[in-house]
């Protein structure tokens, strides 16, 4: 277990603001347009970062999203920077942090990355042992959404 090392978030990733893109602008496409929910929408552009993993930066806050490519909006933050780590590492390691805890705003929450950045975390820096426990964690997911699937099948049918 020695190569578990304590770094800030920004240490081993970086945030960047989503990108506006008005209604107006949206031009047909087969490209995810990520918002803080998920898909919110489709473009002909992506964000020029594979895989495109979010956050939710207004409204729902917090929460990771990964996508093969997508468009990353302005309500949320995307890793631009994956420093050298496995993009799925990082979003499996995402999921376990409260960044929802780190919001700010009354009316409607709000993510700064400049709040998320400073938080200490526990990973694993030798990139075999994270891409060994992203094939598990993506085994158990596989699992959990065929089950979804039967579950889903047996109600309906």
């Amino acid at each position: 277990m020695g190569d578990v090392v304590e770094k800030s978030l920004g240490d081993i990733l970086n945030f960047r603001r989503g990108h506006d893109l008005p209604k107006s602008k949206v031009q047909k496409g087969n490209i995810p347009v990520a918002g803080s929910n998920g898909i919110i929408g489709y473009h002909n552009k992506e964000t020029s970062i594979y895989p495109c993993i979010t956050i939710g930066r207004s409204g729902n806050i917090g929460t990771p999203y990964i996508y093969n490519k997508c468009w990353a909006h302005n309500t949320v933050l995307y890793v631009d920077d994956f420093k050298g780590n496995d993009p799925e590492y990082l979003y499996y390691l995402l999921r376990t942090l409260p960044l929802s805890s780190f919001g700010g705003g009354s009316a409607v929450p709000t993510l700064n990355r400049n709040h998320i950045h400073p938080i200490k975390v526990k990973f694993y820096k030798k990139i075999q042992r994270q891409k060994k426990i992203v094939s598990i964690l993506k085994s158990i997911d596989d699992k959990i959404e065929l089950n979804r699937r039967i579950n889903d099948n047996l109600i309906f049918n």
